[in-house]
C-alpha cells in the first residue's frame, strides 16, 4: 500500500498497527520516543519488560535507556506534585492521557516502571535478538549457553582452508584450473572475505556463481595454436602495422609498441595460459585490425594476425571456462563452508553477531516459526525501532515475521486487546552507513506498505538562519538526493531555543550558513558587502611560526585558468579554515564572541571530513596557528598505522637476530630512523648490536612480565612517548599506541604467547575491524576543537560547523572485493559474480555510482544539519588531472546547478564550470541574508595563544596496595628453600654449585668450549644464543653470539674485555655448530628442527594446593627418583616457571633443557654415570617432572585427541659442554646428553599430588 504523509504528533496519534516517523535531522527524534514510550506505559498499561525499544548502536541504547528514565522521573515528580507548571512535555502528555487513566493509576504505573527500569527491554539490534534466543532456547532450537565472540573472522579463515585443503590443495583438481586460481592470487584468505560478507547478507541474490562443472579443454589444440602463433612472430608484424598506420583508425605508435612487447613476453614464456592480462594482445588480431581500419582501405596483412586471431579465440573459450569453474568452485565454498561453520560453532556453543540474527531468522522462518513469533510477540506487544532507515534485509524480515501478523493480544495492566503495536523511526536523509550493511532500499520498500506516515517538520536544534539555509539549498533540485522516493521537505522553527548568539565581530544580521568559493579565473564577480572578496594575499604555513604569502596569481598548483588543482584546493580550503577557527578562539578569548553569555569555548567548534586523511590535513593547519584539536573517528585503531608499525616492533622483539625485522621496527614513525640514519647503522655495528641487545630484554621482560609492562619499557626506554608528542599529532598517536598496548593486554588473558599475539594483531590488521572496542579513541578529554568524520558526528551537534572538503567529487577508494554490490528494479540486494560484457558491466558500474553518489549526497545532508549557530560550506570548482570535468562530479555542484536533468544526465551534461558559479551566485540572492557567498578567505592567520585555566591542583593519593593471600614458587625455591613471589627463569649454571666436579684434563684447542669461562653470567650468556638463533638458518648466528656476549660479557682469564671478544665468539659458534649437528637418540638433530617447530622459554603456571616437602619427598623416594632432600615452605598458589625448548621431531613432542655445567675436559667426563650423577646432585629430576606435567597440560588443550603415550617423546638434558657429534660414551651413546620419558603413571600421581588431590589414609 502507499500511505500519505502527515504531520506527526505524539499526544494524538495513534497506538496500534504499524506506523513510520520519519525525522529530518533535528526534529527531535529522541524527545518523541520517550512521548511514545511514556504513553504505552500509562494508556496502555504495559510494563517496562514489554515494551521493545530497538536502536543499532550501545551509545545510542544508553542514551535512550537515560533519556526514557529522565522522563519517567519527572513525569512521577509532576504528578506527585499536584501537577502546574514544569516541564511543557509533561503538562501536554497529562492532558492527552486523563480521558485514559486516573492520576493515581498513572502514580502507580510510573513508580512499578521507575522500580523495574533495570528490566526495560531496551536493546541494540543484536541485543534484541541474543535476548529472544536465551528467553526462548528451545523454541529458537539452539542450546542454552552460548560464548559471544565479537570477530569471527578466524573461525571462518579456518572453516575456508579446511575447504581449500580438500578441494584446491589435494590434487584433485584440474591442473589449468590451479594454475589459474595461483595467477589470479586467489588464496583462503581471499576467499574468507568473500565468505564473511556472504554470510553478512544472506538475502542477497548472488548472480554468476553456477554449479561447478568439469572443465572441457584441450590442451592440445590450444598448444598447436599457440607454436604456431610462435613460428608466425618476427620483428615484420609490428612493422607491418606501423607502415598502415595512416589507413588506420584510434592506433597509436605507443599502442602498437605495446603490443609488440606484451606479445614478444607471451610467447617467450613458452604457456598459451600462462597470464591473464591480453588486453595488449588484442591490437595484433585479424578481427581488431579489421575493425580499426578505415573505409576504402585495405587492413594490413601478415601471417601472424590470423594466427593471432585463432590463439586468442581459444584462449578467450578456456578463460571463460576456467572462470567459470572458479567461480563454480566459491558457489561450492558458499553452499557448504556457511552451514559448516554454523554446525562447527553450534558444537562449540559459539556465536558471532551475524550468527545471532541468522538464528533467531532462521527459527522464525522454520516449522516451529509462528509459535516463536507469537512468542515474542506476545513478550513484546509493542516495539519502537529507532534509526530504522539503518536496518537490512534481515534485520526488518525478522521484525516483520514477529510483529507483521497482527496478533491479538492481551495487555496487561489493565488495558484492552488489541494489535501488536510497532512504530519504525528514521530519517532516509541519514542513511549512511552501508558499509555496515545498512541498507537504504529495504527503508523505502517498507515505507511503501506502512499503514501510517508521519513527518516531523519542526527542528529544535538550529538557528533560523541555518534553517532556513539549508531549505534554500537542498529544496533547489528536486532530485537532490538522486534516488526515487527520496525528496527534501523543508523543515520550520521549533519551540526549543538554541543558546544566544552574540558576535561582535560580525554585524547582526550576517548569514548564518556561509559558502566560501574555491578560487578561480572564470569566476562572476562575487556579491559586494559584507561578504564581498577578501584581501587578496594567499597564505601557506612554513613552519609553526611564520607563515609565507604570495599574490593569488602565485598560488601553486593554480592551473591556467585560475583553478587550483585538487591538491591545493585541499591544501587551500584546510588553510582558510583553520585561519577562520583561530580567528573565532581569539575573539571568543576577548570575550567578542558569547554563548548565552559565555566566551565561545573550542568544543564548540567542530570541523567535519569525510576522511581520516582529511582529518590529519586539518590537524596539521590548525596545529600552525597553534590551535588544540581532537578526533573522531569510526575508523578502527587495526586500520591505523600505529597499528603496522606496532606488528613491526614486535616482530622485531621476538626476533632481534633479524636484521631486517630490526630495521625495519627501527624505520617505524615511533623509532623515528630515516634511510640515512638506517644506511650509517648498517656500518656501525657496534651502535647495531647495542640496539639488539635492547631489544633482546625487551623480548625477556614480555616473556616475564606480559605484553603491557614490556610495551612500556619500550615506549619510555626507547623514547617513543617524547618523539611522539614532539609531533603535531602526537597525542593522537600515543592515545593510538596505548589503546594498542590495552587491546594486546586483553587478547593476551585469552592466549599470552608472544607469537600467537603478533598472529592475531596480523589478523585484525587484514581485516581491519575489531567493533566499537577499536574505534580510535579521543586523544584528550580538554576542551579542544573537535575534528570529526562524518559518519561519526551523525546525532551530535556543535554551535559552529566547517565543511572545507564537501566540494570534493574523487570517489575515495572502493571496498576491493569481488562481486559488484548493486540493487536490481525490485530493490532487492545483489552481490554479482558473473562475467559480462562491455554494456553490461557499464550498467553495472552505473547502478554502483549512482547509489555510491546518492550516500555521499546524504553524507552532504548529515554534514550541514550538524551546527546550531553557524555552518561554513566550501564549494566550487577545481582542476583534476588538469580538467574542469571533476566539478561536474562534485555533489555541491549538481545540488545547486543540476535541477530539472536527471543525475546521470548531470554527469554527461558536463555542465560549464561558469554556469556552476553562477548557479551558485543565483543561490545566494535567492537566500539572503540566511545564505551568504564569498571568496575562499586568503588572510593571514594568526596563531593563538593557549590560557591556562586558574586553580589550585592537588595530586591524587596513591590506590591502597592488597597484599596477596597466596604465593608464587619454582623448581628452585622447592629445591633450594628460596622463597620468590615471581620466579625467575630456571636457567642453570648460575649457581656456585654448578663447578666442575672432576680433574679437567688438558686442552688441546685453546678454543674449545670447555675453556669457556663459567659460572652464572656464561649460564645465561649460552642460554640466551641457543634462545634467539634458528636452528636451520645460520643467517643470524652472528648477531645473535654479539647480543649475547654484550648482554651478558665475559672475558678469558689473563686477557682484556676487548681482546676475547673474537675467541668467546668463535668459541660460541663452535658450541652452536657441534650441539646442533650432534644425533641426541630417538632420531633427534636439532639442526634439522625449524623455527616453526620450536618454542623457546614456554612460559607456564601450575596451581599448587598444599604441595608440602614430605610430601614431595616421599613421592619422589617412591618413584625412584634421587633427589637432594627438599625443604620449603608450604605452597599454596602456583608453581611457575620457563622451559627453555619445546619441539616437534618426527611426530612427537619433546623437552629440552640447556645445561652449561663444566664437568671436566674429556669426553669421560660427560658419560652416562657423571652426567646421571650430576642430574641427581642438583635435583633436576624434579624440575623435569615439572616441566612435564606444564607441557602435557599445554598439549592436553592445544593437541586435538592429545594422547601422552603417542604424542609425548620425553626429556633431553643437554651439558652442552660436552655434546659433540665426535664424542660417544663406551656404549656409543651421545656424551653429555641425559634422555628420559617419565612413565603416564608417574606424572598422573604428581598432578594429583601437585593439585592437592590426595588419596586419603
Amino acid at each position: 500500500m502507499t500511505s500519505s504523509s502527515a504531520d506527526f504528533d505524539v499526544f494524538a496519534c495513534p497506538l496500534q498497527g504499524r506506523q513510520l516517523i520519519e525525522a529530518s535531522a533535528g526534529t527531535g527524534k529522541t524527545w518523541n520516543i520517550c512521548g511514545l514510550y511514556l504513553r504505552l506505559l500509562l494508556e496502555k498499561g504495559l510494563p517496562v519488560d514489554q515494551i521493545l525499544v530497538v536502536t543499532f548502536t550501545n551509545a545510542a541504547t544508553a542514551e535512550l535507556r537515560e533519556r526514557i528514565r529522565s522522563r519517567i522521573v519527572e513525569t512521577l515528580a509532576w504528578l506527585k506534585q499536584g501537577g502546574g507548571g514544569g516541564d511543557p512535555f509533561v503538562a501536554a502528555l497529562m492532558a492527552t492521557l486523563e480521558a485514559h487513566a486516573d492520576r493515581q493509576t498513572m502514580t502507580t504505573r510510573l513508580e512499578a516502571a521507575l522500580h523495574a527500569f533495570d528490566e526495560a527491554a531496551i536493546f541494540t539490534i543484536h541485543g534484541f535478538c541474543q535476548r529472544a534466543l536465551s528467553d526462548t532456547p528451545f523454541a529458537a532450537g539452539l542450546p542454552f549457553a552460548l560464548q559471544l565472540v565479537e570477530n569471527d573472522q578466524e573461525i571462518i579463515l579456518q572453516a575456508v582452508q579446511d575447504f581449500w585443503r580438500r578441494r584446491v590443495a589435494s590434487g584433485d583438481l584440474a591442473p589449468e584450473l590451479a594454475d589459474y586460481l595461483l595467477a589470479r592470487k586467489d588464496k583462503p584468505e581471499r576467499w574468507a572475505r568473500l565468505l564473511k560478507r556472504h554470510l553478512a547478507k544472506p538475502l542477497s541474490r548472488s548472480l554468476g556463481l553456477p554449479p561447478e562443472e568439469g572443465l572441457h579443454l584441450d590442451p592440445t589444440i590450444i598448444d598447436a595454436a599457440f607454436a604456431a602463433a610462435q613460428t608466425c612472430w618476427n620483428a615484420g608484424v609490428a612493422e607491418t602495422v606501423r607502415v598502415a598506420l595512416p589507413e588506420l583508425k584510434t592506433i597509436t605508435p605507443d599502442a602498437i609498441e605495446k603490443a609488440r612487447q606484451g606479445w614478444e613476453a607471451y610467447l617467450a614464456g613458452g604457456e598459451a595460459l600462462a597470464t591473464q592480462v591480453f588486453d595488449k594482445l588484442e591490437l595484433f588480431r585479424a578481427s581488431v585490425l579489421q575493425s580499426r581500419t578505415r573505409s576504402k582501405c585495405q587492413p594490413p596483412v601478415h601471417p601472424f594476425f590470423a594466427a593471432a586471431e585463432t590463439l586468442l579465440a581459444l584462449v578467450d573459450e578456456a578463460m571463460a571456462q576456467l572462470e567459470q569453474a572458479r567461480l563454480g568452485l566459491l558457489g561450492e565454498l558458499f553452499a557448504e563452508a556457511g552451514q559448516a561453520l554454523r554446525e562447527k560453532k553450534r558444537q562449540q556453543r559459539l556465536i558471532s553477531f551475524d550468527d545471532i540474527l541468522h538464528n533467531v531468522h532462521a527459527a522464525l522462518c522454520g516449522s516451529d516459526g509462528d509459535r516463536l513469533a507469537g512468542t515474542l510477540c506476545a513478550r513484546y506487544p509493542a516495539a519502537l525501532i529507532d534509526e530504522f532507515q539503518d536496518t537490512d534485509p534481515l534485520q526488518f524480515a525478522i521484525f516483520d515475521r514477529i510483529f507483521g501478523q497482527n496478533h491479538s493480544l492481551p495487555l496487561q495492566g489493565g488495558g484492552q486487546e488489541g494489535d501488536g503495536i510497532l512504530f519504525l523511526v528514521g530519517d532516509p536523509k541519514q542513511a549512511i552507513y552501508s558499509f555496515r550493511n545498512a541498507d537504504l532500499h529495504t527503508y523505502l520498500k517498507v515505507r511503501e506498505q506502512v499503514a501510517e506516515r508521519h513527518t516531523l517538520r519542526h527542528n529544535q536544534r538550529s538557528v533560523v538562519g541555518l534553517i532556513e539555509g539549508c531549505n534554500a539549498l537542498f529544496g533547489r533540485n528536486a532530485g537532490a538526493f538522486i534516488l526515487p522516493g527520496l525528496a527534501y521537505e523543508p523543515v520550520l522553527r521549533g519551540e526549543r531555543q538554541p543558546r544566544h548568539l552574540v558576535d561582535h565581530t560580525e554585524p547582526p544580521d550576517a548569514a548564518a550558513l556561509r559558502i566560501w568559493r574555491l578560487p578561480g579565473a572564470s569566476s562572476p564577480r562575487p556579491l559586494a558587502g559584507r561578504e564581498g572578496n577578501s584581501a587578496s594575499i594567499a597564505c601557506r604555513p612554513r613552519s609553526r611560526s611564520a607563515m609565507q604569502c604570495r599574490p593569488w596569481g602565485a598560488e601553486q598548483g593554480a592551473g591556467e585558468r585560475g583553478l587550483l588543482d585538487r591538491s591545493a584546493a585541499l591544501q587551500r580550503a584546510a588553510e582558510a579554515t583553520a585561519a577562520e577557527v583561530a580567528r573565532l578562539l581569539k575573539a571568543g578569548q576577548a570575550g567578542q564572541i558569547t554563548l548565552d553569555g559565555e566566551n565561545l569555548q573550542p568544543g564548540d567548534i567542530a570541523i567535519l571530513v569525510r576522511s581520516h586523511g582529511q582529518g590529519r590535513r586539518m590537524r596539521e593547519a590548525l596545529t600552525v596557528l597553534n590551535v588544540g584539536c581532537v578526533e573522531l573517528s569510526p575508523q578502527s585503531i587495526f586500520a591505523s598505522t600505529d597499528a603496522e608499525g606496532l606488528e613491526c616492533v614486535l616482530l622485531a622483539v621476538l626476533e632481534p637476530a633479524r636484521t631486517n625485522l630490526l630495521f625495519a621496527a627501527l624505520a617505524t614513525e615511533a623509532m623515528g630512523y630515516d634511510a640515512n640514519r638506517l644506511e650509517a647503522l648498517n656500518r656501525d655495528e657496534p651502535t647495531l648490536l647495542e640496539i639488539a641487545a635492547r631489544f633482546f630484554r625487551y623480548r625477556e621482560q614480555w616473556r616475564q612480565r606480559g605484553i603491557a609492562f614490556m610495551l612500556r619499557q619500550w615506549l619510555f626506554g626507547e623514547g617513543v612517548v617524547a618523539r611522539l608528542l614532539a609531533r603535531p599529532d602526537g597525542e593522537r598517536r600515543l592515545t593510538n599506541w596505548l589503546h594498542l598496548a590495552e587491546l594486546l593486554q586483553q587478547q593476551a588473558a585469552l592466549n599470552p604467547a608472544p607469537d600467537a599475539l603478533v598472529r592475531w594483531l596480523a589478523a585484525q590488521r587484514s581485516e581491519g575491524e575489531g567493533g566499537e572496542v577499536a574505534q580510535l579513541r579521543l586523544e584528550s578529554d580538554r576542551n579542544l576543537v573537535h575534528i570529526v568524520t562524518i559518519h561519526k558526528s551523525k546525532g551530535l551537534e556543535y554551535e559552529f560547523v566547517f565543511c572545507p572538503f564537501l566540494w570534493d567529487g574523487h570517489p575515495g577508494k572502493s571496498g576491493g572485493l569481488e562481486g559488484a554490490e548493486y540493487h536490481d528494479d525490485a530493490l532487492q540486494p545483489v552481490i554479482d559474480f558473473r562475467p559480462l560484457d562491455k554494456a553490461g558491466k557499464e550498467e553495472i558500474r552505473r547502478r554502483q555510482n549512482r547509489e555510491r553518489d546518492a550516500e555521499l549526497m546524504r553524507l552532504v545532508y548529515v554534514a550541514l544539519t550538524r551546527a546550531v549557530q553557524r555552518c561554513v560550506l566550501v564549494a566550487g570548482g577545481y582542476l583534476f588531472r588538469d580538467s574542469e570535468k571533476q566539478a561536474s562530479h562534485s555533489l555541491l555542484n549538481f545540488l545547486v546547478a543540476g535541477g530539472g536533468m536527471a543525475y546521470e544526465q548531470w554527469l554527461e551534461h558536463k555542465t560549464p564550470l561558469s554556469e556552476i558559479l553562477t548557479a551558485w551566485q543565483t543561490l545566494a540572492h535567492s537566500a539572503a541574508p540566511h545564505l551568504a557567498l564569498s571568496d575562499l578567505p586568503a588572510t593571514f592567520g594568526i596563531p593563538l595563544t593557549a590560557e591556562i585555566p586558574a586553580g589550585n591542583f592537588t595530586a591524587l593519593p596513591p590506590p591502597r596496595v592488597i597484599a596477596p593471600g597466596w604465593r608464587s614458587g619454582s623448581f628452585s625455591s622447592l629445591s633450594h628453600g628460596a622463597e620468590q613471589e615471581v620466579a625467575a627463569v630456571d636457567h642453570d649454571g648460575r649457581s656456585v654449585a654448578s663447578v666442575d666436579r672432576s680433574p679437567e684434563g688438558a686442552l688441546s684447542d685453546p678454543d674449545d668450549f670447555c675453556a669457556f669461562p663459567r659460572g652464572a653470567s656464561a649460564g645465561e650468556c649460552v642460554h640466551h644464543v641457543f634462545e634467539h638463533i634458528d636452528f636451520a638458518d645460520h643467517t643470524g648466528w652472528k648477531l645473535a653470539i654479539a647480543a649475547a656476549l654484550q648482554q651478558h660479557p665475559q672475558h678469558l682469564p689473563g686477557m682484556r674485555a676487548e681482546a676475547s671478544a673474537p675467541r668467546l665468539g668463535k668459541m660460541l659458534r663452535r658450541l652452536v655448530e657441534d650441539v646442533l649437528a650432534t644425533p641426541l637418540g630417538e632420531g633427534v638433530v636439532l639442526g634439522q628442527v625449524t623455527h616453526q617447530d620450536r618454542l623457546s622459554e614456554m612460559a607456564f603456571r601450575l596451581p599448587a594446593n598444599g604441595l608440602k616437602p614430605q610430601m614431595l619427598n616421599d613421592w619422589l623416594k617412591k618413584c625412584g627418583y634421587a633427589m637432594p632432600r627438599l625443604s620449603f615452605r608450604d605452597l599454596n598458589g602456583y608453581l611457575q616457571g620457563y622451559i627453555d625448548l619445546v619441539f616437534r621431531a618426527n611426530g612427537r613432542y619433546y623437552l629440552l633443557d640447556w645445561k652449561s655445567n663444566h664437568l671436566g675436559n674429556m669426553p669421560e667426563a660427560y658419560g652416562s654415570q657423571p652426567v646421571a650423577e650430576e642430574m641427581a646432585a642438583h635435583g633436576y629430576h624434579l624440575q623435569y617432572l615439572l616441566y612435564t606435567l606444564a607441557l602435557r597440560r599445554y598439549l592436553a588443550l592445544r593437541l586435538p585427541g592429545f594422547d601422552y603415550e603417542r604424542d609425548f617423546g620425553g626429556v633431553f638434558y643437554l651439558f652442552v659442554r660436552g655434546v659433540r657429534p665426535g664424542w660417544k660414551t663406551p656404549e656409543g651413546q651421545p656424551t653429555g646428553v641425559y634422555f628420559h620419558r617419565p612413565p603416564e603413571a608417574v606424572m598422573d600421581s604428581l598432578e594429583a599430588l601437585v593439585a592437592g588431590k590426595r588419596k586419603k589414609r
